[in-house]
């Protein structure tokens, strides 16, 4: 991204969240919105608001997050799902940028992962939730 593109604070948290779930190493690298063919791992918005505003504007705002996952293997679809659960959830520190900190990820909808279906292809596909609790600095 050059210097005079700008990142909305929301996306900039997701993008964050994003980085600690490719730290891990996993069968794919994470990406904003739908799967692609084969084993893929992405993640969209679900809901999200300000659950706390301040005098100065500032605000403690949650983001639920879904993370969509598909493999052929489901051993290995699970292990990863929860890995990253577990890894956002029980994580002590968090990554703060230009305009935010990330305060907590918690359990979200639904809070283990859960299969979903499965293609046509025999690809299990699976789904975790999470929600990011993030102080927002105007």
């Amino acid at each position: 991204m050059s210097a005079t593109q700008s990142v909305s604070v929301g996306n900039a948290v997701i993008e964050a969240v994003m980085d600690m779930i490719d730290s891990g190493g996993y069968f794919a690298s994470i990406h904003r919105g739908a799967l692609d063919n084969g084993p893929d791992i992405c993640c969209e918005t679900a809901y999200s608001t300000a659950e706390s505003v301040f005098l100065t504007k500032d605000t403690v705002e949650l983001i639920d997050l879904t993370i969509n996952a598909k493999h052929s293997n489901l051993k290995t679809l699970s292990d990863t799902l929860n890995d990253i659960s577990d890894r956002l959830t029980r994580a002590k520190t968090y990554t703060s940028g230009n305009g935010f900190e990330i305060i907590d990820i918690m359990h979200g909808s639904p809070s283990i992962p859960s299969v979903i279906g499965r293609e046509d292809n025999n690809d299990w596909l699976m789904a975790v939730g999470v929600i990011i609790k993030y102080y927002r600095k105007d």
